[in-house]
Formats: C-alpha cells, structure tokens, sequence
C-alpha cells in the first residue's frame, strides 16, 4: 500500500494537511514532467532555476516557482546520464530525479478566519507547555525523468516527515528549516547511492543534519 493511500484514510486535520501539500506537490511534478515532454517557445515553465551545483555523478538545482503557498524550499537532484570520453558515451542507467520538498506548517501568516485563530492560539499553548510543535515539512519524491515503456512518468513518496525547528534564543524556524533543506541537498550531490536510501536513511540523515547545526 502506498504512502498517499495509508494516508488518505486518516481525518486529522495534520493529516488532512498533509493531504493538500502532499497533492500540490505530485500536481507540480506532473506539470514539470509535461513541460520537458511538450514544452514549445510560448509554453510557460513550471519553475524558474535559481541556482545550479555540479557535482562528479549528479547535480541539484535550486528552484523557485512551485505554486503552493506552503512551499518554501525546492530542490531537484539529478544523477547525470552520460559519462563522456574520447571513445564513447554510456548512458546511465538510471533516469529518475528526486525532488525535495520544504513546505511550512500551521495556518498561512495572512489567514483570519476563525479556525486559523483558533489554530495559533493551541499552537502557542501547546509550546509553552514544552510540547513540540511541527513547523515545517519534508518530503522526498522520486520522479522520472523521461517516459516510460507505458508512454506514462513515474512519481512516487519516498520520504517525509514533520520537523520542529523551533530554537530557544536562535535563529528563526524557517531560516532554520532552509538551512537543513540546503544541507540535505548537498549531502546528496556527495553520494553515490540516494536511490537505494530508505524513509529511515532519510530521517536519519536529517536529525544528523539538525544536529549539527545546533552543535
């Protein structure tokens, strides 16, 4: 059973949350995945690349313009396809990318309806009682790069999970949480294995993360 059908049987509201983001990101991805099929010269880009890094197997591509107003951070990992000498070129084999995902909880900083009042105030009981407060969201999808055998792409939730990056006397929580994304990302351009990391590789590897930045 897949991650999105575990979840869409749940009704909390962290859930139902969880629902929306988790959609507005498989929605950007098709759009991404139509683009690079269909694009013409007055086809709009779904995203707009703000910064590139190359590393020996794969690069990461910094993106703005994923159309959510929860997301805040959006990365693209990418294994370089060819390898090239003088003699010949062979292709990799494989042809998925990876796309990370931050996107904030709690309600949207312009929201006054009731409930998102509502929402702050348990928010704020709920911290100074010392319980943990989700503020952001991470997640890690796999999705193809080209179509597949069926003339389809393929999409799937590898990884995601709530952080609380609320810090005592630092820095503020989204700075935090932007910081942590920008690491995870870099941690992949150094690895030669992302594809074969579990959800629990993935955790881990964020509380390292989060560690040390509060070292």
């Amino acid at each position: 059973m897949s991650a999105k059908s575990v979840l869409l049987g749940c009704k909390s509201p962290t859930s139902m949350i969880f629902d929306r983001i988790l959609e507005d990101a498989l929605r950007f991805i098709r759009r991404l995945l139509w683009w690079r099929e269909h694009a013409t010269e007055e086809t709009p880009k779904p995203f707009q690349s703000m910064r590139v890094i190359h590393g020996e197997f794969s690069l990461i591509s910094l993106v703005e313009g994923r159309d959510t107003p929860r997301a805040m951070r959006s990365w693209i990992y990418s294994p370089k396809r060819c390898d090239l000498n003088s003699t010949k070129s062979v292709v990799r084999k494989i042809s998925d990318d990876l796309h990370i995902y931050l996107d904030f909880l709690g309600p949207l900083p312009n929201a006054s309806s009731p409930r998102a009042t509502q929402e702050r105030q348990e928010r704020q009981l709920k911290r100074r009682s010392g319980e943990k407060v989700p503020t952001h969201r991470l997640q890690v999808l796999r999705a193809s790069h080209f179509l597949n055998e069926n003339g389809f792409y393929d999409y799937e939730l590898v990884f995601w999970e709530d952080f609380d990056f609320y810090w005592p006397n630092g820095q503020q929580p989204d700075l935090l949480a932007r910081i942590t994304t920008d690491k995870l990302a870099y941690h992949c351009l150094n690895r030669t294995r992302v594809f074969d990391m579990t959800a629990e590789d993935w955790s881990a590897l964020l509380q390292s993360i989060w560690k040390e930045i509060r070292a």
